[in-house]
């Protein structure tokens, strides 16, 4: 499955619960995984990932 990274703020475990929350249903998303230090997300996907809604979501 395809992968995308995205940069983000530094944010801590909470903060990384809950963006994963808010984005776990976007459409083609199968698993989010924040890095340890929080600047980072990891998003597996399938071919119909709609990023422009992930974004959204995440606020990124």
């Amino acid at each position: 499955m395809p992968q995308t990274k995205y940069e983000i703020n530094a944010i801590d475990k909470e903060a990384a619960q809950e963006l994963v929350k808010k984005t776990e249903g976007v459409q083609g998303v199968k698993f989010v995984n924040v890095s340890v230090d929080g600047t980072a997300v990891v998003v597996t996907h399938g071919d119909d990932y709609d990023e422009a809604a992930f974004k959204a979501a995440a606020g990124i």
